[in-house]
Formats: C-alpha cells, structure tokens, sequence
C-alpha cells in the first residue's frame, strides 16, 4: 500500500468517528486521498493530483478528513471547490462532523466559533483553527460563476481540492488556476466521477498529474461495495459514468453536456411495419396551443405504441371528445388515461374527468418523480422509462415523427447523479420544434408497467475475500 508513514501515523492519532461513534474503517483509495491532501503531494511529489472515483464510494469524506488533519497543523488556506450547492454543503458537514465529534479537532477551532450554533445548525461555509489554517468553500452554481471568481481570488488559497470538478465550468476552474499561480508553493487535488469532456478529461489524459482510479470493481475489492449492489447499479442510468467511472464517447456529448436519450439506429430497430397492441392499454395525449404545435393521443400496449391522432387541433373539447372516443374504441380504460393537466391541457384534463371519472391521470412534468434519487422530475422519469422499454423490446409502428425521440437529451443534474431532460423551451431556442408525438408517448409511463421484452443479464463481479483493516 502506497500511503507514507506519517499518514498512517496521523489517522492512528485522530480516530475519526462518524456521528453515531464508529471508528471510520477507511478503504486503500480512500487513505491515497487522504495522504496526498496531508502531505500536500502525491507520494512521487506531483503537487497535480486527479481521482476519479466511483458515485457512493466514500471520496468526499476522505476529502473532508485530509483537509481537516492538515488545516489544523498548519497555517494554510484550503478552498473546496464543489460542483453544485448540494456538494459544497456534502464537503463542509463531513469537516464540522470531523471538528465536532473529535476531540483533537475540535481542541483547534477557533475561539471565535459557537461551537454549540454549529453543532446545531451544521452550516457554515469557513472553519478557522488556531493553527491559523482556515477552510472555505465554494459552489460553482451556473448563475454564481462571477461571484465565486471573484471570491476565490479574495481568498488567494494556495492549496485547492475541487469535489466533483467535472461539473465545474471551464471558466471557473481557469479562475481557480490563476489563483494558484500567484503563489509559488501550491496544490491542486481534483475529484469526481467523468460527467464530462471538459478540464476534467484534459487533465486525466495531460501526464502531469498523479492519477488515483478507483472503478467498481476496485471498490468491491476494497470492500466498498458488494456484488448485489453493483448487478442493482447495473440497471440504473449512467452506470458506465458513475460505476465504471468511463468519459462518455466522444460526440455522443454536446457543448453544454447533454446526451442524446436515443440513437435512431435504436429507434430504427424498434419499428415495425405493423402488429396489435395487447395487454393493458393506455393513452397518452399532448394537447397544442396552436402555431406549429400539433395535437397528438399514442396508443400504447404491453409490446408495441402507435400513433393513432395527429392535427393542429387548439379546441380542447375537441380533442377531448377524440380521446374519449380512441378510448371506447380500444378499450381503454379510465385510469390508463394520460394527459397534461397544465396549460393548455388543463381544459381537456378536467373536461375528461367531468366525462371519465377521477381517475383520468394528469401529468406534469415538473412534478415530483417517484424516484427522487434518480430523476430531477417527472418528465425526466417518464423519458427515461420510456426509453428503457425501447431497449427491452417494445417496438414502435413506423411513423417518422418517432424520431423525434432521438432529438431529445439528458444530462446529470446534480453530484448525487440525477437525470434530467432537455426542456421543450430550451429544444426551442436550439430550433427543434416541440416534441409532441415524444410526449404524448412518454406520457403513458407516467405510471410504472412490466418492461416486454428481456431483462439485461447482471454484471458479473469479483467477490473478493474480508478486507483488511490498513492499520492493523
């Protein structure tokens, strides 16, 4: 194991806990961390450190502990650069958690702290200790760029690590460079999962950095991870990214980071020229405003969709009086009806459930998902469920307005991994017309069903034995 004496030494000395007292057990990849933040070097004396670690892992904690060990033994500024918000808060709770619950640590803080306030609250965004070493954090929110510049280079911190930097804008990290070559003794630790092409992948590839790569497969080694979790992961979004810690494909990505949900090569394979629908029915119904946008109902069954309406149709009860009659001829029944309860839709919405009954679902996009830790909302959830039931066998009657799906994109949303879908007005400013035949279909999955096709075989993985404890 690569980690230097005086580490190993240090972390004997701390015996960080977490809050509910355990001794931290840490893993090999998480004491590299560690060791290159207290010595402020890799142990061949790069002062460039990357890590690209898998999502759950345990990489912001080993963050939180080395900074904590070296901030209160030596008189140095460290800023956190985070990706979003949520991973700047993530970053300093696991630093307050460390100068609360450890006696050493919390012996430094500052007298100026309220250690009770801070307890309480576990929120501050700058711990001071009487080392003189100070700690702050910042979040390189998209609207906040020029604010958080301005403060970095306020700060003048010679030793900087950036937590999910990848999702950290060019722009900001060039900030973050500058500062650090006004001072002729610095470091530089980025980590993350490779969300995109950007500094992140430039540096991975550069040479000059000491690299630290920890896939899944290193994290069940080490005992992070258990081979049930992995084949559960394997199923999930963005797996080859936040598990098997791989850049995504060069031209899949666009400049601002978005990936297209479907290929047409994928579409194309789910097309056939004709076959019947069986199994529970639904339909799903996006209602225009007028302009260029078309009304459109798709019929869905267990194995294939179709579109069965398509006008430039603004009455409302109209269309309602279509989808009531698509329904009776399908057999369709009342809670298998789909359709957008905001805007213009909200008048046939409430015209259906005057004729149909309450259980007519309404769907907004922008409401909660049912799986919150996957999904930013629920057009990115029922896209993407939509999405799996194309790769599972569900097949699509020709039609070339289902190409539409391919001109729809995902990104990560947040650190914690989440998806979401490009926004209809944000397709617009792009010069893609509104998806409507793509939202009247992904409208039917707004309620969960049986995939048709096959499940994907799980990943097979190396069980490997106890893991050791490093201090023993």
């Amino acid at each position: 194991m690569n980690i230097r004496d005086n580490t190993i030494e240090a972390l004997k000395r701390f015996q960080f806990q977490e809050d509910n007292g355990n001794k931290i057990q840490w893993a090999e990849g998480q004491l590299e961390i560690i060791d290159c933040i207290f010595n402020r070097s890799s142990p061949n004396g790069l002062k460039r450190v990357q890590v690209i670690a898998a999502t759950q892992y345990g990489k912001s904690i080993a963050v939180g502990a080395g900074i904590v060990m070296r901030a209160t033994a030596f008189p140095e500024n460290w800023a956190v650069v985070a990706g979003t918000k949520e991973k700047a808060r993530i970053i300093m709770d696991y630093v307050i958690m460390f100068s609360l619950n450890n006696p050493i640590v919390r012996s430094q803080l500052s007298p100026d702290i309220p250690i009770e306030r801070l307890r309480m609250k576990r929120a501050q965004d700058r711990l001071t200790y009487k080392s003189k070493g100070e700690v702050r954090v910042y979040s390189a929110d998209a609207n906040k760029i020029t604010e958080t510049s301005t403060s970095l280079m306020g700060f003048g911190a010679p030793n900087v690590v950036g937590d999910e930097s990848a999702l950290i804008p060019d722009i900001l990290q060039a900030t973050v460079m500058r500062m650090l070559g006004g001072k002729e003794d610095n470091f530089l630790m980025k980590v993350g999962n490779p969300f995109h092409r950007n500094h992140f992948l430039r540096t991975w590839e550069g040479g000059r950095y000491y690299r630290i790569f920890i896939d899944y497969l290193r994290g069940i080694k080490e005992g992070r991870f258990t081979e049930g979790f992995i084949n559960e992961m394997a199923e999930e979004a963005l797996f080859d990214i936040l598990y098997e810690c791989k850049f995504p494909e060069e031209g899949r990505m666009d400049e601002k980071g978005w990936l297209p949900l479907l290929t047409e090569n994928e579409i194309e394979r789910a097309f056939v020229e004709e076959d019947i629908p069986f199994g529970e029915k639904r339909l799903g119904g996006d209602i225009a405003g007028g302009g260029r946008n078309y009304s459109v109902i798709v019929l869905r069954g267990y194995n294939m969709a179709r579109k069965i309406y398509k006008q430039n149709e603004p009455d409302t009860m109209k269309y309602a009086g279509n989808m009531i009659n698509y329904a009776s001829e399908h057999n369709v029944a009342s809670r298998n009806i789909f359709v957008d309860n905001i805007g213009v839709g909200k008048g046939t919405y409430d015209r259906l459930k005057e004729i149909k009954g309450n259980e007519i679902v309404g769907v907004s996009g922008g409401t909660e998902p049912a799986n919150n830790t996957r999904f930013l909302n629920l057009r990115a959830e029922v896209y993407w469920r939509a999405r799996e039931w194309l790769l599972h066998g569900g097949k699509l009657e020709r039609d070339e307005d289902w190409y539409q799906l391919a001109r729809i994109k995902y990104k990560v949303a947040d650190s914690s991994g989440r998806i979401k879908i490009i926004s209809k007005e944000e397709m617009l400013r792009e010069g893609i017309d509104s998806p409507d035949v793509a939202d009247a279909f992904v409208m039917t999955f707004a309620r969960t069903d049986t995939l048709p096709a096959y499940q994907e075989q799980p990943v097979t993985v190396y069980t490997p034995p106890p893991p050791v404890d490093p201090y023993e």
